[in-house]
């Protein structure tokens, strides 16, 4: 008998498994959407699980949704045109101008979220779609009515109606009184061109050629990749140490610790001082393990959420703050803010890009704002629908002087960066049941974090630690704890162990 020919063993064995719909929306819809172009995915996917994914312009028409969850996802022009979303679940976050048209939204369930601007006209299943605790906004369909027609293609070329005052305030802020004196104006071909779409990386970049030399706060957001000062101030603070850590990664060498500097870093996040958030970000670009994660968390996120709750619409929010609760993985009562930084930079972006444009508060922004998609967009996720909110907002952030501007647009841009990575951690990295340093530390750190279990599991995986620890017989489970969950910890140095009890109610 003829063994298997060994092309047809391997080869079946050895073919990658292919990327799921959620790792590849996570990568960006661009990429979804080219290999769904060219028919490289499939068109069936029963009971995806899609959590916290920030997607825009995917296209997931026709595609078999049956069953799929949607957890606190923040969705925007999406294509659910004729999808198969019986049984669907919509928990949580936001779907914006998406459209369901001829969708099957039969057993569907949209609970706790908001709909803007969302268009369910022909969708199937109607009858059996369930709306629990949703807010809805110029949504389209629901009621069985007509979609209203599409409004007019903007204007080509409206922001020419500014010409003479961009030139205006152009003369004013980079030729002075030299306009007034008989030298040559900018041609208006030669005026900078308005542009919105662009990220805030390369707004920053553009605008700190502009400011001279490189202020030192620009090692602050290395993920920018700014250009750097040419020397540093001699000092050994940790945040002067920081900065030069972070100056020497950006020109490709390798940054030394200094033994006196972790020494005190490792203090400062042990004591939760004021510069836990620098410590955090120097141990980090020096290579240094931080031997306190969770004794630095309530100063943390105490200075974020002061600076969250500042009511500025372009308000800064400091990267070295986000970077250590990224560093530290503090994920807990944290990526609530993702939305807010997101808002705020929105607004610093729209409002750079119409000052480098040359528009102002005074002369005709709004115009200029309605001639281009990208800045609507930016406009709709700074303040929705409320000009006179942007127009106030826009009015201070033109107030201030070009270099706090852009180190808004910068903080906010490295802190939304970090934000959402934070976000994307898996759940359990920061237990909200750790409190005091009696739970957690031993041998001047903390415990390091095992696992977390049910009741049920006690008997199996930790018997004689719950008998030990807990006084749980060995064999049984622990009683009326169905709801409590059981964390194990233990200390790296001596390897003592302990069990934590945490119940719903505490």
């Amino acid at each position: 008998m003829l063994a298997p020919g060994p092309d047809h063993t391997n080869n079946s064995r050895s073919m990658p498994k292919a990327p799921t719909i959620e790792k590849l929306l996570q990568s960006g819809s661009a990429e979804w959407n080219k290999l769904r172009k060219s028919s490289q995915v499939a068109t069936d996917h029963t009971g995806a699980t899609f959590t916290q994914l920030f997607s825009a312009n995917a296209d997931l028409s026709g595609l078999g949704l049956v069953g799929s969850e949607w957890e606190r996802c923040d969705l925007s022009k999406m294509n659910f045109r004729d999808a198969d979303l019986s049984n669907a679940y919509f928990h949580g976050g936001r779907l914006q101008d998406c459209d369901f048209r001829g969708a099957n939204l039969e057993g569907c369930t949209f609970e706790k979220l908001k709909l803007l601007r969302c268009d369910f006209t022909g969708a199937k299943g109607l009858d059996d779609l369930e709306l629990d605790d949703v807010d809805m906004d110029r949504v389209t369909g629901l009621d069985g009515e007509e979609a209203p027609p599409p409004p007019p293609p903007p204007v080509q070329g409206i922001t020419a109606f500014t010409r003479e005052q961009r030139e205006k305030m152009l003369g004013q802020s980079h030729g002075g009184g030299n306009a007034m004196e008989g030298s040559n104006p900018a041609h208006p071909d030669d005026l900078p061109p308005f542009r919105p779409q662009d990220p805030p990386g390369s707004l920053f970049f553009r605008a700190l050629k502009h400011v001279g030399a490189p202020p030192l706060w620009v090692l602050d957001v290395p993920g920018l990749r700014p250009l750097l000062p040419q020397r540093l101030p001699p000092g050994s603070s940790l945040e002067t140490l920081y900065r030069e850590a972070v100056k020497t990664r950006l020109e490709n060498k390798k940054p030394a610790a200094d033994p006196g500097a972790v020494e005190r870093a490792q203090k400062a996040l042990r004591m939760s001082g004021k510069e836990a958030n620098v410590a955090a970000v120097y141990l980090r670009e020096v290579g240094v393990l931080p031997l306190f994660r969770f004794a630095a968390a309530k100063q943390l996120k105490g200075e974020l959420r002061a600076e969250v709750e500042v009511d500025d619409i372009t308000g800064s929010i400091d990267p070295r703050t986000t970077g250590a609760l990224l560093e530290l993985r503090l994920t807990h009562e944290v990526v609530e803010h993702v939305h807010e930084a997101r808002r705020r930079m929105a607004a610093a972006q729209l409002y750079t890009s119409l000052l480098e444009a040359g528009f102002n508060p005074e002369n005709n922004w709004d115009e200029a704002l309605e001639s281009s998609e990208a800045s609507m967009e930016l406009a709709q996720a700074a303040t929705g629908d409320d000009r006179q909110a942007l127009l106030e907002g826009f009015q201070v952030f033109a107030a201030l002087p070009e270099e706090a501007r852009l180190r808004r647009l910068a903080y906010l841009a490295e802190s939304v960066s970090n934000l959402e990575l934070l976000s994307r951690l898996p759940e359990g990295m920061e237990p909200s049941w750790l409190t005091g340093p009696e739970t957690r530390e031993c041998h001047e750190r903390e415990m390091t974090y095992v696992q977390s279990l049910k009741a049920q599991e006690i008997p199996t995986k930790v018997a004689a630690l719950a008998k030990a620890e807990l006084g749980v017989p060995e064999g049984e489970v622990p009683e009326d704890s169905d709801g409590d969950l059981f964390v194990h910890v233990r200390c790296d140095v001596c390897g003592k162990e302990k069990l934590i009890v945490q119940s719903p109610d505490a």
